[in-house]
């Protein structure tokens, strides 16, 4: 018996990889808190596990699923992990003050989106008013919270109901909308032959690097050494589960018992590529001003305030170590500095005509540099003037007519939207002929600031001439573009144009036309909403009237 199982062990060490085996665990052991069950979705820290990634840096790494009440930012925080994979809430809970750290963000575009069922109707967001959504809460929804507010949906419109992380609860009919991840969700629906509709908060400008590998400033502070050995090894983890996703298949299968079938394995894998693109992009690239962005689509959203910093939130990725030989050179070069100094000492009156003319050199310099500087400004004003109308501030027609065809070839290749609303002053030249043109430019400067005030980010407002203006709505279909003028229209014959004691109020006439419904060109567009103007003028003015299909 005692021979057996010696057999045994020798069979067990001749297995283990020697180089792993002999590898010192250096950085002790970790706790690493995944957001879910396990699945596919944490390809990488499995195979970082199993090729021994984590062992060669030194490391211990114990993999934690997550459920509702284990959380990646409350697990971090509370010190029970010192790793986590979370979503945008890393960065919204780090503009709340909590001490977070981004390492890397696995996928370059959000997996998170609102899965409908086709039957409901519902096809945009501003089609959620009145309905139940369900979420998981405000700080891990960010993006979808941030998406509400950018289509300027107040939250109480919305019935939103907290998760139940029951999907039966879509298919069923409980709910209209259920928080949802590409990669995962979608299958159920196929396999049943449900047909469903995808809202994606990148539709409407919220594009937000997802499932980033986080940690705390006390980690970072701590072991700087085993931040960098664990960023490095999840990473290598990645890029080998990228390569050989049947293998991490088999894996979970085999290993952590997933309850997915392979079918549905193969699906996630398949869309993760997708986010991912490690094709084309190093796996775990953050862009500064990518992050920036998020931060500042928050802050317009109303989520968080401005004001807010980003130091310390963005890891380094190549902190630079001094190596050993470097202090005896710095000591050496010290003491050649004093003896420098020493001969300096003694040349200091020849030295004196040289340090002069170097003085008036650099202030030479400085002046050039002054003056380069002005000449730069002045060039962006210059350009500024050429787009802007000056009356008003919004852009001119020129900007227009080259703004216009690069938004429609956008339209075309990513397959969206385009509202365009054609708005001209009704009476106008009776204010000018009454009160002087002086009232009039007030009056086409109140006009300006109203549709500035309710533009959303991307749209792009013009005064077309005169008195007409035009503004560009991307990604929003007519009907709701129609609602969108009316609430312009309604506005503007309420707001009164002061002039001294004078008081003006004037009304609008809209016309309204989108792209591909009523054209497939920019000339074809404007033209189409131009002659909806002219309808909304000759049935009575102050209307908005949508371009006839056909024409």
């Amino acid at each position: 018996m005692r021979c057996v199982n010696l057999c045994s062990l020798l069979c067990l060490l001749a297995c283990i990889n020697p180089a792993v085996a002999a590898v010192p665990l250096a950085h002790g052991a970790v706790d690493l808190q995944l957001r879910w069950h396990h699945q596919f979705q944490f390809a990488g820290y499995y195979a970082a596990v199993e090729k021994g990634y984590y062992r060669e840096e030194g490391l211990e790494v114990r993999l934690h699923a997550g459920d509702p009440e284990h959380q990646p930012v409350q697990e971090v925080l509370s010190g029970r992990a010192q790793y986590a994979e979370g979503n945008s809430e890393v960065l919204y809970q780090r503009l709340q003050g909590k001490p977070l750290v981004a390492l890397a963000a696995i996928f370059q575009h959000s997996p998170s989106v609102l899965l409908v069922r086709k039957d409901t109707g519902i096809t945009t967001a501003q089609d959620l008013i009145g309905k139940k959504v369900m979420l998981m809460n405000g700080a891990n929804d960010a993006d979808f919270m941030t998406m509400l507010q950018n289509e300027g949906i107040a939250l109480a419109q919305v019935n939103i109901l907290p998760s139940s992380y029951n999907f039966e609860d879509l298919i069923s009919g409980k709910v209209d909308a259920f928080n949802s991840y590409l990669t995962n969700e979608p299958y159920f629906l196929q396999q049943r032959n449900i047909p469903y509709h995808i809202i994606d908060p990148s539709n409407y400008l919220v594009d937000f690097y997802s499932d980033i590998l986080f940690t705390s400033e006390a980690e970072l502070n701590n072991h700087p050494r085993r931040v960098e050995a664990m960023r490095r090894a999840t990473l290598k983890g990645w890029r080998y589960a990228m390569d050989h996703p049947g293998e991490i298949i088999n894996l979970l299968l085999n290993k952590y018992r997933v309850e997915k079938t392979r079918q549905h394995l193969e699906f996630e894998a398949a869309a993760m590529r997708n986010l991912i693109f490690p094709d084309l992009i190093e796996i775990g690239h953050m862009n500064p001003a990518r992050w920036q962005h998020m931060a500042d689509t928050f802050v317009k959203a109303g989520l968080v305030k401005s004001g807010y910093s980003l130091d310390g939130f963005i890891y380094d990725a190549s902190p630079r170590h001094l190596p050993q030989w470097v202090a005896p050179f710095i000591i050496s070069a010290l003491m050649v500095i004093v003896l420098i100094s020493m001969v300096t000492y003694f040349l200091l009156r020849v030295n004196r005509r040289l340090a002069i003319a170097e003085s008036r050199l650099r202030s030479a310099n400085e002046d050039l540099s002054s003056r380069l500087a002005e000449i730069g400004e002045l060039n962006q004003r210059i350009h500024e003037q050429a787009i802007r109308d000056p009356l008003t501030g919004l852009y001119n027609r020129r900007y227009l007519d080259e703004m216009l065809e690069r938004e429609i070839s956008r339209a075309k290749r990513d397959g969206y939207r385009i509202s365009l609303a054609m708005i001209d002053l009704d009476h106008f030249k009776n204010v000018n002929d009454t009160y002087g043109h002086q009232v009039g430019d007030l009056v086409l400067q109140t006009l300006g600031k109203l549709l500035l005030q309710h533009a959303r980010e991307g749209d792009i407002a013009c005064r077309y001439g005169g008195e007409e203006f035009v503004l560009v709505l991307p990604r929003l279909p007519v009907e709701h573009a129609f609602h969108r003028a009316e609430e312009w229209r309604q506005a503007f014959a309420g707001e009164s144009t002061h002039h001294g004691e004078l008081e003006i109020v004037c009304t609008m006439s809209v016309g309204l036309a989108a792209y591909p419904d009523h054209a497939a060109s920019a000339s074809v567009l404007i033209r189409m909403a131009d002659e909806a103007l002219y309808r909304a003028k000759t049935a009575g003015r102050n209307r908005t009237e949508i371009a006839e299909q056909g024409e």
